[in-house]
């Protein structure tokens, strides 16, 4: 019987045969068997031979015909295995981490915020009755309880609940300052997503993206102080997950970026994928990049993706860098050696 980890190997096939020899190392052969299809048992966790397929193998060594036996198992794994390790039943980030924007955001509470709600005065203004004064005092204290505004660059604005403190941030910027506005220095492509989830703890990526765009969110979400934010950062790694697989392949300049980013911010699945895909299209380029004596800062493409203190990572076995150059060496060295056969 072989028991395949469900938790790295998704409906694997599983094909078996076994070879008998006379003699211990191995140069005369008694008997090579037909290679057969494994039974898989319970969703493939586990895979059974048909029956009397072992019983020459377990005969010849009871009878001392035979001194050595070799037995080969082939697995036949779905290169979606390799592309996207996300999608596997068990895989961290395959489960629910922030809901999405619902389709009928207009008509959900949560993002009333994000309408227009310019305060209606309750009394028109009138010289003879003497209204002003209420008028103006009601409509400050409307504005105090509902209204926020977040101003970027640009003269964008994000309007935002004044009374809602699952940001850090704002919940100290509020003790101290009475402006019904804030000016920030982040632009408002990635502002308008953390009021959205501030308010709403409904959190959903761009449809379309840059590298960019994900670094200066990140910057964002770590200014905020978000209550919440290893939820949205993992809802950021799993999109740059998918956008990786979405990418052409065949660009080594863009799998390094992609490299950079799952170094700089510690995204250990997009790391692993990076160096899968190096390892098995890349390898030869990654060694004329990388030398073993040029994994310094003096080396600048060294430096842009692994940082200024990238060489003094690589000394560190719980670093991203020491394991991604790990995991390329490990997964060529082994290439040599194993047969797998992508369907």
């Amino acid at each position: 019987m072989a028991m395949p980890s469900k938790k790295f190997l998704w409906n694997p096939i599983c094909n078996i045969s076994y070879s008998l020899f006379y003699v211990n190392d191995m140069r005369f052969e008694l008997y090579s068997s037909p290679k057969i299809s494994a039974i898989p048992f319970r969703s493939a966790t586990a895979f059974f031979t048909p029956d009397e397929f072992m019983t020459r193998f377990y005969n010849a060594f009871k009878s001392g015909t035979a001194l050595k036996g070799v037995i080969f198992f082939e697995i036949t794994l779905s290169e979606k295995i390799f592309n996207r390790p996300f999608d596997l039943p068990l895989h961290p980030l395959n489960k629910k981490i922030c809901e999405e924007y619902p389709e009928n955001m207009e008509n959900d509470f949560k993002f009333e915020f994000m309408k227009d709600r310019t305060p209606v005065l309750p009394f028109r203004y009138d010289r003879e009755h003497g209204f002003r004064n209420r008028t103006e005092r009601v409509c400050k204290k409307m504005e105090r309880n509902a209204d926020y505004t977040i101003k970027c660059p640009n003269d964008y604005s994000m309007p935002a609940v004044g009374m809602d403190y699952s940001s850090e941030f704002m919940h100290n910027h509020f003790k101290e300052s009475k402006e019904n506005e804030f000016l920030c220095e982040h632009k408002i492509d990635v502002i308008k997503p953390i009021i959205i989830y501030i308010h709403s703890l409904c959190f959903q990526m761009p449809k379309t993206y840059d590298l960019d765009f994900v670094d200066r969110l990140l910057k964002a979400i770590d200014f905020f102080e978000l209550e919440n934010d290893s939820d949205i950062k993992e809802s950021i790694h799993k999109s740059v997950c998918q956008k990786f697989v979405e990418e052409p392949s065949n660009n080594f300049h863009s799998v390094l970026q992609f490299l950079s980013t799952a170094i700089k911010h510690d995204f250990d699945c997009l790391c692993n994928m990076c160096s899968a895909l190096i390892a098995n299209k890349f390898y030869h380029k990654w060694e004329e990049a990388f030398p073993s004596n040029a994994r310094n800062p003096n080396n600048l493409l060294f430096r842009e993706i692994f940082g200024p203190e990238g060489h003094i990572d690589l000394e560190n076995e719980k670093s991203l860098s020491f394991r991604c150059f790990k995991l390329i060496e490990f997964a060529f060295v082994n290439s040599f050696f194993t047969n797998i056969i992508l369907q």
